[in-house]
């Protein structure tokens, strides 16, 4: 299913749920938006994903955050983590562009 469809559905399918979950899903579903903007509009996105799927990952990885003092995930984080889960690429600027370290080699000045 493209992915403005994906995501119309994603909104309808959490309007059932009690008022606070719905309002962390619907962060959820902005985090699942920015793991898609970089696809093309055409991007299938698997049917069988969902806001609750995703939710889980993200929980997960503040769960083992915790251990570390630290229990949460950032918002570009979670898009990351969604990204790997509808199978879309998606990469934040912070590390688009940073500027990978030469390798001198010794050849080079041979």
């Amino acid at each position: 299913m493209r992915k403005d469809e994906f995501l119309k559905m994603m909104i309808e399918d959490i309007q059932t749920e009690p008022e606070s979950k719905k309002s962390l899903y619907m962060d959820v579903i902005d985090c699942m938006d920015i793991a898609l903007s970089q696809c093309s509009a055409d991007f299938d996105v698997p049917h069988d994903k969902t806001v609750r799927g995703a939710f889980e990952l993200i929980e997960r990885r503040g769960q083992e955050r915790q251990k570390q003092g630290v229990a949460c995930v950032g918002p570009f984080e979670a898009a990351e983590i969604i990204a790997e889960y509808l199978g879309a690429k998606y990469e934040r600027a912070s590390k688009r562009y940073i500027t990978p370290k030469k390798t001198v080699k010794l050849e080079d000045f041979i």
